[in-house]
């Protein structure tokens, strides 16, 4: 097989998934950095010496448990956004007939059959992007509100009524 023939299989068995790509900019952004581990995660950012710490500041923003803020946790165990991972895991289930337990972070990102899971639990998160910097923007079950008002208020600085 001549080199160019082997680099041409190669790059076609490696064809990237179309479902992150349609989606909104900032939410297929954060989908790519947590499939890449380069999300702002606690993790991640403790690791490029811009936190002085890993700890979930979803759920433990004093940093009582411990908790490390890896990709595992806030797809899984972070109680910040519990419905939205009963909902994505019930999803990935439907979808792969795999239950959540036996599936890995990494996997399910990797996964197109579970993209638009994942990418809807994005949207509706905050998971991958730092601390929102205004709480008004979040209702009191921590999930966004209507999002045109999000966006006016982020634009602005002026929290909408």
């Amino acid at each position: 097989m001549s080199g160019d023939a082997l680099t041409e299989a190669m790059y076609s068995k490696r064809k990237a998934s179309r479902i992150p790509a349609r989606a909104e900019k900032r939410t297929a952004a954060r989908f790519y950095q947590l499939k890449s581990g380069h999300a702002l995660t606690g993790v991640y950012l403790k690791s490029t010496d811009n936190r002085p710490d890993d700890h979930c500041w979803w759920c433990d923003p004093e940093n009582i448990s411990g908790t490390q803020q890896t990709r595992d946790h806030l797809f899984k165990h972070c109680s910040r956004w519990k419905d939205q991972q009963t909902e994505l895991w019930a999803r990935v289930k439907e979808a792969t007939e795999r239950a959540k337990r036996k599936r890995r972070v990494g996997g399910l990102l990797a996964d197109e059959r579970c993209s638009p899971a994942a990418l809807d639990c994005l949207w509706g998160t905050y998971v991958g992007r730092a601390a929102p910097p205004v709480e008004e923007t979040w209702n009191s079950e921590g999930t966004r509100p209507d999002l045109y008002s999000y966006r006016v208020c982020r634009r602005t600085g002026v929290a909408s009524t």
